[in-house]
């Protein structure tokens, strides 16, 4: 496959947006029936599910990944676990950025003071539960808000990583007071790889080394890493040894790890399911560009699992 320079600025930027975007894309299925009430104000597009209880409850703000879709599934399944639910979009909605770069943190900001304003819910008892790229603005948004109390990281990054695209690959995904956050990118070799894969029509395309492999460059990664010392949430690190997407066991073993080197005042975890993939719930199809990982009974265990540690988890700290 012959590149040229002008080519390899398309080539590029189809590559990113197709990795970035459609590795998220499975995970939001529309679920029947009306059970969230659609919340488009000046501040944020989100919907809002509600718990079958009179009493108020805890919140949680859920954020999705690189695809940029609601995250029904989860949703459903954290509000019938006792939770009121915020699931915000935050970029490609009408009146919303159109891709995921510069996204301001303050955005996110925004709809915990919302959910905590709100009267279905417990006052000052607000969770946040990011997926995959959104554990990256889950984790900087507690690091900002001292309002959240607790985080449940699933499939989580360990750094900032580059918004998608060709204006995302030299741009951060994320930015606070207009400042754009320090981040790292995945390697350009890599990216042409896994691009003429797509374009012969590759199935199950297993992504994670792409990520990997830019692991090792230690001065980018110490620039870029989250700051996850220096919130102050409870925090509850979901992996899949077997995710085929990004290396989410080794990312979150890293938090742990300057966790451990750290004089903190929360509590953290990390579980590491053998045999599940980058989204428990949800197994690879065969006409999937992207594979997820893991078997059918690991990813099934990991996401009964996952459900019992997460409603235990924001029970114990959002109080």
């Amino acid at each position: 496959m012959i590149v040229t320079k002008h080519s390899f600025k398309m080539v590029w930027k189809y590559v990113v947006c197709s990795v970035l975007f459609s590795i998220q894309a499975s995970g939001s299925e529309l679920i029947t029936g009306i059970q969230y009430e659609q919340v488009n104000n000046e501040e944020f597009v989100g919907r809002l599910w509600l718990p079958d209880t009179s009493n108020k409850a805890p919140a949680i703000l859920l954020i999705g990944g690189s695809g940029g879709e609601f995250e029904n599934q989860d949703a459903q399944w954290l509000s019938s676990a006792g939770f009121v639910v915020l699931n915000i979009r935050y970029f490609g909605a009408k009146g919303l950025p159109s891709d995921l770069v510069n996204i301001p943190i303050e955005y996110f900001n925004s709809a915990i003071v919302w959910l905590n304003n709100n009267p279905h819910v417990m006052k000052d008892c607000i969770g946040l539960f990011g997926h995959s790229k959104g554990t990256e603005a889950a984790i900087l948004t507690a690091y900002y808000n001292p309002l959240v109390k607790a985080i449940v990281a699933r499939s989580p990054s360990s750094i900032v990583w580059a918004g998608p695209g060709w204006s995302g690959l030299n741009e951060s995904s994320w930015s606070w007071n207009n400042n754009p956050l320090d981040f790292h990118s995945v390697g350009l070799i890599d990216g042409a790889i896994w691009l003429s894969r797509v374009l012969r029509g590759k199935k199950l395309i297993e992504t994670r080394d792409m990520f990997d492999n830019v692991l090792g460059d230690e001065e980018s990664v110490n620039k870029a890493m989250l700051p996850v010392e220096h919130m102050n949430a409870h925090l509850l690190l979901l992996s899949g040894k077997g995710d085929k997407q990004w290396p989410s066991t080794k990312m979150a073993d890293m938090l742990v790890s300057i966790l451990d080197k750290s004089n903190i005042d929360f509590s953290y975890d990390h579980f590491a399911f053998d045999n599940a993939g980058h989204r428990p719930a949800r197994l690879s199809k065969p006409d999937d560009i992207f594979a997820n990982g893991g078997t059918v009974q690991g990813n099934a265990e990991a996401h009964k699992r996952t459900k019992v540690l997460v409603k235990e988890f924001f029970d114990k700290n959002l109080q």
